[in-house]
């Protein structure tokens, strides 16, 4: 009932602001869905699906299913990929729908690449859901409050993202820039608005011994509102096995929760994970813990490249 009502509050000023897009405590292993100029360098198709239940049992919980694939376009020197996800918050359903492609370049020592989202989002609110003190919901169903609205109104406007991303044999960072400028659409009588966000993002593979490998990874975001850190180290055992630690927060202000992460392989093309949230805020009294799975698929084949040579044709040999 408190987080619906917090809802209405903000449902009553008339413009919704956009939160940072859905956050997973596996980014450093989806690093696609955290960066557009990823796309491709995995060299193959790649697939990945994921699932997550923030806040477990809280009424009104943020629901997230993600599904992206992308996958090299040499012809374009760089990578196609598609991203789909849809978050249910509250009375709030948010589906976004964004189509990349990334520039890659050849260097010494790794590769650099530029890459871009552009697509669009399509935003739900149920009025039908909406709870107010004032409100009578028997019998003539009405919230007593002329701002709100007692159906589902509907919402679509563009999204984009641009980001840069270097990948080394051990080190890979990338930076990223959401929604820049900020740009508004109606949402029946009011507005949704989408506030410009950005996240930098770094990881590096420390070969511990011929079995074990050992990579953190920080995650740093930020809107005109909120700044967010992740701070991660995951251990991979005979590249199959995976295990790692994730904490989100940066001070006593911000700290979030403790992720256990889990994962292995499913034959030579699948990978799956599982991740639980350990929440550390006020919030940790009103739920269960956070629950995250990822399945990943990759073709595990090299994509343009033995292709037979074009054939030239001699009229000697005619």
């Amino acid at each position: 009932m408190k987080w619906i009502f917090l809802i209405c509050i903000f449902v009553s000023s008339w413009t919704l602001g956009a939160q940072q897009r859905p956050l997973f405590s596996q980014y450093m292993l989806n690093r696609y869905y955290e960066n557009p100029a990823y796309g491709g360098l995995e060299r193959s198709l790649s697939v990945y699906t994921s699932y997550r239940d923030q806040y477990n049992a809280l009424a009104g919980n943020p629901k997230t299913f993600y599904i992206g694939a992308d996958m090299p376009f040499y012809l374009w020197n760089g990578a196609l990929g598609v991203t789909l996800y849809n978050q249910r918050s509250g009375v709030l359903s948010n589906t976004n729908l964004r189509f990349s492609y990334n520039y890659v370049m050849g260097l010494p020592f790794g590769f650099l690449s530029f890459g871009a989202r552009l697509g669009v989002n399509l935003v739900n609110l149920d009025g039908n859901r909406i709870v107010t003190p004032d409100g009578t919901y028997e019998g003539i169903f009405t919230h007593n409050d002329p701002l709100l609205e007692n159906n589902v109104i509907n919402g679509v406007g563009p999204s984009w993202e641009i980001g840069s991303y270097f990948m080394g044999s051990n080190l890979q960072a990338g930076i990223t820039i959401s929604e820049f400028p900020s740009h508004s659409y109606s949402l029946g009588n009011g507005s949704f608005k989408s506030a410009v966000s950005g996240s930098v993002f770094a990881m590096y593979k420390y070969e511990y011994s011929d079995e074990i490998d050992i990579t953190p990874s920080i995650l740093l975001r930020a809107d005109p509102a909120v700044f967010q850190s992740d701070i991660g180290v995951i251990a991979t055992i005979n590249n199959n096995l995976m295990t790692g630690l994730n904490f989100r927060g940066y001070n006593a202000r911000s700290v979030d929760a403790l992720s256990v992460i889990i994962g292995t392989n499913l034959g030579d093309k699948y990978k799956l994970y599982y991740s639980f949230d350990f929440g550390l805020s006020a919030l940790r009294t009103v739920n269960q813990g956070t629950h995250e799975v990822m399945l990943s698929y990759n073709l595990q084949k090299l994509i343009g490249i033995g292709l037979p040579p074009k054939i030239i044709y001699n009229p000697r040999d005619l």
